[in-house]
């Protein structure tokens, strides 16, 4: 009788240890991640949270009925994407033609963009004449600002009619100031005829690559530090906007620009200074 007992004891454990085996979820564990998982017992290490990771943002202020734009400008900036990869998020921002709306109108009157192309490095300058010159600007920067004390991830979610836009703004170093993030919609392979790219330096064929479409949250983004924060502070936003119907899907991108709004030394004037970028492609799914 004792070993009936002791067997069905045994029996009865075995299936309360397989029981409770079964409820074990593996996944996302950090409330703070975008792809946290409520049901999650145990963390696998895939959480997405924001990145430390500095990367410097490259602009080419263009249009397709800019001659020059065709002829060195897109073809420097081309350049200088090359050389800079790896360090560097690109972004094209067009003026007054198919591919301009109201971020990149507000781009082009903040900047004050008054000829194009204008090849840009954010903090470095404008005004370049070559993509190698750029991509030297670009490891400058590099050079004197190796780290930024403030990092991020964003991630897109098509939702059919809607896009979902995440992102996670965080802290890694003492940040003194106020700091923005700013989601803004990219857009690849766009073809459209530009001028100074046929051989008689008229309008010819052209893919159009890194093209600003919109931003998911304003000019400038969302404010995620007031004043001041410490390494540890996170930030999750989340945002829904309409898709164009021009979009394509499969080459629409993402990047999470950081700014740091400041008053400027030498003028005086509060201005909204680059700190870090990111991209959705960077995210490991």
């Amino acid at each position: 009788m004792k070993n009936v007992l002791l067997a069905s004891l045994i029996l009865i454990s075995a299936v309360l240890i397989s029981s409770c085996a079964k409820e074990r979820i593996k996944g996302c564990t950090d409330h703070y991640a975008l792809n946290f998982n409520p049901y999650a017992t145990d963390n696998d290490g895939s959480c997405w949270v924001p990145v430390q990771t500095k990367k410097v943002l490259i602009g080419d202020f263009t249009a397709t009925w800019c001659g020059p734009c065709g002829d060195w400008g897109a073809p420097a900036f081309e350049k200088a994407i090359e050389l800079t990869f790896g360090i560097a998020e690109p972004m094209a921002i067009h003026n007054t033609d198919e591919m301009s709306n109201a971020i990149t109108e507000h781009f082009n009157t903040y900047y004050e963009i008054s000829a194009i192309p204008t090849l840009k490095v954010w903090e470095t300058g404008d005004g370049f004449g070559s993509g190698e010159e750029m991509a030297g600007a670009a490891d400058q920067e590099m050079v004197e600002r190796p780290v930024a004390e403030t990092g991020a991830i964003i991630n897109l979610v098509d939702k059919g009619q809607k896009l979902q836009v995440e992102v996670s703004a965080g802290a890694f170093l003492p940040a003194t100031g106020d700091y923005f993030v700013g989601a803004y919609i990219l857009e690849d392979s766009l073809s459209y005829e530009q001028n100074g790219t046929a051989e008689d330096g008229g309008y010819g064929p052209f893919i159009h690559n890194h093209v600003l479409r919109a931003s998911a949250n304003g000019n400038w983004g969302e404010q995620f530090i007031y004043g001041a924060a410490y390494p540890g502070l996170v930030k999750t936003m989340i945002y829904s906007i309409d898709k164009n119907e021009n979009w394509n899907m499969d080459n629409i991108y993402a990047l999470a620009v950081i700014w740091r709004y400041v008053k400027d030394q030498q003028y005086g004037e509060y201005v909204y200074e680059f700190v870090n970028v990111v991209s959705s492609r960077d995210l490991i799914k």
